[in-house]
Protein backbone atom coordinates (compact mmCIF):
# COMPACT_ATOMS: atom_id res chain seq x y z
CA UNK A 1 0.00 0.00 0.00
CA UNK A 2 1.08 3.29 -1.27
CA UNK A 3 1.93 5.67 1.92
CA UNK A 4 -0.86 9.19 1.37
CA UNK A 5 0.78 12.56 0.97
CA UNK A 6 -0.44 15.10 3.81
CA UNK A 7 -2.01 17.91 2.56
CA UNK A 8 -1.03 21.17 3.88
CA UNK A 9 -3.47 24.38 3.50
CA UNK A 10 -2.05 26.81 0.94
CA UNK A 11 0.05 29.51 2.84
CA UNK A 12 1.77 32.39 0.28
CA UNK A 13 4.56 33.31 2.00
CA UNK A 14 5.60 29.54 2.05
CA UNK A 15 4.53 29.39 -1.32
CA UNK A 16 6.78 32.07 -2.23
CA UNK A 17 9.93 31.05 -0.46
CA UNK A 18 9.51 27.66 -2.23
CA UNK A 19 9.42 29.56 -5.97
CA UNK A 20 11.64 31.69 -5.04
CA UNK A 21 14.11 28.99 -3.60
CA UNK A 22 13.92 26.83 -6.65
CA UNK A 23 14.74 30.08 -8.87
CA UNK A 24 17.83 30.72 -7.02
CA UNK A 25 18.67 26.95 -7.35
CA UNK A 26 18.51 27.58 -11.22
CA UNK A 27 19.51 30.80 -11.16
CA UNK A 28 23.44 30.23 -11.84
CA UNK A 29 22.74 28.83 -15.25
CA UNK A 30 21.41 32.34 -16.82
CA UNK A 31 22.27 34.55 -14.19
CA UNK A 32 25.34 36.67 -13.28
CA UNK A 33 26.44 40.00 -12.07
CA UNK A 34 28.58 42.70 -13.65
CA UNK A 35 30.65 45.32 -11.71
CA UNK A 36 28.41 48.62 -11.75
CA UNK A 37 31.52 50.90 -11.50
CA UNK A 38 33.04 48.85 -14.97
CA UNK A 39 29.16 49.45 -16.47
CA UNK A 40 29.87 49.91 -20.13
CA UNK A 41 25.76 49.60 -20.99
CA UNK A 42 26.71 45.80 -22.00
CA UNK A 43 26.27 44.45 -19.33
CA UNK A 44 23.47 42.56 -16.98
CA UNK A 45 22.39 42.14 -14.04
CA UNK A 46 20.23 39.14 -12.62
CA UNK A 47 19.04 37.44 -9.61
CA UNK A 48 16.78 36.89 -6.37
CA UNK A 49 16.59 37.59 -3.48
CA UNK A 50 14.04 35.27 -0.98
CA UNK A 51 13.86 35.80 2.85
CA UNK A 52 11.31 34.57 5.00
CA UNK A 53 10.59 38.16 6.74
CA UNK A 54 9.54 41.45 5.44
CA UNK A 55 10.75 44.35 8.04
CA UNK A 56 7.59 47.17 8.34
CA UNK A 57 10.46 49.87 7.45
CA UNK A 58 11.10 48.39 3.65
CA UNK A 59 7.00 47.57 3.74
CA UNK A 60 6.62 51.50 4.60
CA UNK A 61 4.13 51.01 7.15
CA UNK A 62 3.83 50.95 11.27
CA UNK A 63 3.07 47.83 13.29
CA UNK A 64 -0.45 48.51 15.03
CA UNK A 65 0.11 48.70 18.65
CA UNK A 66 -0.11 45.42 20.25
CA UNK A 67 -0.31 43.12 16.95
CA UNK A 68 1.29 39.93 16.72
CA UNK A 69 2.86 38.19 14.10
CA UNK A 70 0.31 35.89 12.58
CA UNK A 71 1.45 32.25 11.25
CA UNK A 72 -1.22 30.02 9.45
CA UNK A 73 0.46 26.93 11.05
CA UNK A 74 3.29 26.34 12.65
CA UNK A 75 5.43 26.06 9.38
CA UNK A 76 4.34 29.20 7.76
CA UNK A 77 6.33 32.44 8.13
CA UNK A 78 4.54 35.75 9.42
CA UNK A 79 6.64 37.70 6.57
CA UNK A 80 8.42 37.32 3.38
CA UNK A 81 10.49 39.36 1.04
CA UNK A 82 10.93 38.27 -2.57
CA UNK A 83 13.00 39.90 -5.42
CA UNK A 84 13.66 39.73 -9.15
CA UNK A 85 15.92 41.50 -10.84
CA UNK A 86 16.54 40.60 -14.89
CA UNK A 87 18.54 43.52 -16.31
CA UNK A 88 15.87 46.38 -16.42
CA UNK A 89 13.05 44.51 -15.38
CA UNK A 90 12.21 43.52 -11.78
CA UNK A 91 10.11 43.10 -8.58
CA UNK A 92 10.24 43.26 -5.20
CA UNK A 93 7.07 41.87 -3.03
CA UNK A 94 6.96 41.94 1.08
CA UNK A 95 4.25 40.75 2.99
CA UNK A 96 3.64 40.51 6.69
CA UNK A 97 0.94 39.45 8.38
CA UNK A 98 -0.41 39.77 11.59
CA UNK A 99 -3.63 39.18 14.20
CA UNK A 100 -4.54 41.69 16.82
CA UNK A 101 -7.92 41.18 19.33
CA UNK A 102 -8.55 44.80 18.85
CA UNK A 103 -12.01 45.57 16.02
CA UNK A 104 -11.24 45.35 12.73
CA UNK A 105 -12.79 48.83 12.70
CA UNK A 106 -9.99 50.42 14.93
CA UNK A 107 -7.58 48.25 12.54
CA UNK A 108 -8.82 49.62 9.33
CA UNK A 109 -9.07 53.69 10.65
CA UNK A 110 -5.23 53.57 11.55
CA UNK A 111 -4.23 51.57 8.09
CA UNK A 112 -6.10 53.90 5.96
CA UNK A 113 -4.16 56.73 8.12
CA UNK A 114 -0.92 55.27 7.64
CA UNK A 115 -1.52 54.67 3.93
CA UNK A 116 -2.39 58.25 3.30
CA UNK A 117 0.93 59.64 4.03
CA UNK A 118 1.82 57.58 0.80
CA UNK A 119 -1.05 59.19 -1.35
CA UNK A 120 -5.09 59.07 -1.64
CA UNK A 121 -6.12 55.57 0.20
CA UNK A 122 -8.53 53.32 -1.92
CA UNK A 123 -11.48 51.36 -0.66
CA UNK A 124 -10.99 48.10 -2.33
CA UNK A 125 -12.85 46.28 -0.66
CA UNK A 126 -15.38 43.82 -1.81
CA UNK A 127 -18.51 45.38 -3.00
CA UNK A 128 -17.02 48.79 -2.57
CA UNK A 129 -17.49 51.64 -5.38
CA UNK A 130 -13.66 51.39 -6.57
CA UNK A 131 -13.62 47.66 -6.50
CA UNK A 132 -16.91 47.95 -9.00
CA UNK A 133 -15.74 50.90 -10.95
CA UNK A 134 -12.47 48.06 -11.10
CA UNK A 135 -14.57 44.69 -12.23
CA UNK A 136 -15.10 47.14 -15.31
CA UNK A 137 -12.09 48.74 -16.36
CA UNK A 138 -10.58 44.71 -15.92
CA UNK A 139 -12.48 44.08 -18.56
CA UNK A 140 -10.65 47.18 -20.59
CA UNK A 141 -7.61 45.87 -19.55
CA UNK A 142 -6.95 49.32 -16.90
CA UNK A 143 -4.27 48.39 -14.71
CA UNK A 144 -5.53 51.89 -12.15
CA UNK A 145 -7.06 51.87 -9.12
CA UNK A 146 -8.05 48.39 -7.41
CA UNK A 147 -7.97 46.76 -10.96
CA UNK A 148 -4.94 44.11 -9.23
CA UNK A 149 -6.75 43.88 -6.21
CA UNK A 150 -9.78 40.97 -5.73
CA UNK A 151 -11.04 41.36 -2.23
CA UNK A 152 -12.99 38.57 -0.98
CA UNK A 153 -16.76 39.19 1.25
CA UNK A 154 -16.11 40.29 4.45
CA UNK A 155 -12.15 41.12 3.19
CA UNK A 156 -11.71 45.29 3.67
CA UNK A 157 -9.08 46.11 1.25
CA UNK A 158 -7.50 49.66 1.67
CA UNK A 159 -4.93 50.19 -1.43
CA UNK A 160 -2.69 53.42 -2.04
CA UNK A 161 -0.68 53.91 -5.16
CA UNK A 162 -1.49 52.85 -8.54
CA UNK A 163 -0.45 50.42 -11.64
CA UNK A 164 3.16 48.65 -10.83
CA UNK A 165 4.10 50.05 -7.40
CA UNK A 166 1.23 50.00 -4.67
CA UNK A 167 1.08 49.70 -0.81
CA UNK A 168 -2.10 47.62 0.26
CA UNK A 169 -3.44 46.25 3.51
CA UNK A 170 -6.23 43.37 3.73
CA UNK A 171 -8.03 42.29 6.55
CA UNK A 172 -10.22 39.97 7.75
CA UNK A 173 -12.24 38.53 10.67
CA UNK A 174 -10.63 35.24 11.75
CA UNK A 175 -12.59 34.08 14.46
CA UNK A 176 -15.20 35.77 16.67
CA UNK A 177 -11.91 37.65 18.98
CA UNK A 178 -9.22 38.34 16.37
CA UNK A 179 -8.83 39.93 13.36
CA UNK A 180 -6.04 38.89 10.96
CA UNK A 181 -4.62 41.81 8.27
CA UNK A 182 -1.72 41.47 5.97
CA UNK A 183 0.45 44.59 4.48
CA UNK A 184 1.91 44.19 1.25
CA UNK A 185 4.39 46.36 -0.71
CA UNK A 186 4.49 45.53 -4.60
CA UNK A 187 7.27 47.26 -6.74
CA UNK A 188 7.23 46.36 -10.44
CA UNK A 189 10.40 47.88 -12.65
CA UNK A 190 10.06 47.71 -16.49
CA UNK A 191 7.03 45.34 -17.24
Amino acid sequence: MKPRPIKRPFSAPRTLATLGLGLALLSPAWAYAADPAADTGKSFVAGINVKEQARLQDIGLPAYPGAVAQQDDKDDKPGVTVGLSLGPFGFKLLVSKFSSGDSIDSISAFYREALSKHGPVLDCSYGSPAALAAKAERKKGAEQGCAEVSGDPGERVYKTGAGKSFLLVSLKQANAKDVHFQMVRMELRGF
